[in-house]
């Protein structure tokens, strides 16, 4: 049963690892925008050395002093600027999991409801936090997981060569929900 749930989640992680979303695409333009944009340095590519990028890592209460201590010590600091977006009810939470969330950037995102059946709506808030808060300052967008290991430094080096004009997304496109 165990190494069921565990193929299920590798399976699960591997198809939901990372989406790239340049704030105010379409989440259906993919396919278009890799027909119509080469993947070699094109003009409006980032040409100097600097990729700014906010990443948006997703996680539980229960996972704060696990997996997304393990993020926030070893990749995460590798982002521009990077926020964990999870809910935080200090009542469910034991002394230590509330003192190093203290430590930790979490975006003052309200009422996001906690369950894996929430899951979009917790990355479509976390989209919305960045966009509000964030869209001048940032070239691309990265959602992780907090089960997520990310090579940032050959992010931007993909990155760099990636067009910031049009809008698109790399990775795998979920079905868009509105709520």
């Amino acid at each position: 049963r165990h190494s069921k749930s565990t193929l299920i989640g590798l399976v699960i992680t591997g198809l939901t690892l990372i989406t790239f979303v340049y704030v105010g695409s379409s989440m259906n333009n993919l396919y278009t925008a890799l027909q119509n944009s080469p993947l070699s340095l094109a003009k409006n590519t980032t040409q100097d050395s600097t990729v700014r990028i906010l990443c948006l890592i997703l996680t539980a209460p229960k996972s704060i002093l696990t997996r997304a201590k393990a993020v926030h010590e070893t990749w995460a600091p590798q982002c521009d600027r990077y926020f964990f977006i999870t809910e935080f009810p200090r009542e469910n939470m034991t002394l230590k999991q509330i003192q190093f969330a203290e430590q930790i950037p979490i975006a003052p995102i309200k009422n996001i409801t906690s369950g894996y059946q929430y899951l979009t709506e917790k990355s479509t808030l976390a989209f919305l936090f960045a966009y509000k808060h964030y869209f001048n300052d940032f070239d691309w967008f990265v959602k992780a997981d907090d089960d997520t290991f990310l090579f940032v430094d050959h992010l931007k080096i993909f990155l760099r060569k990636q067009s910031t004009s049009e809008p698109v997304t790399f990775g795998y496109n979920f079905k868009v929900v509105s709520f």
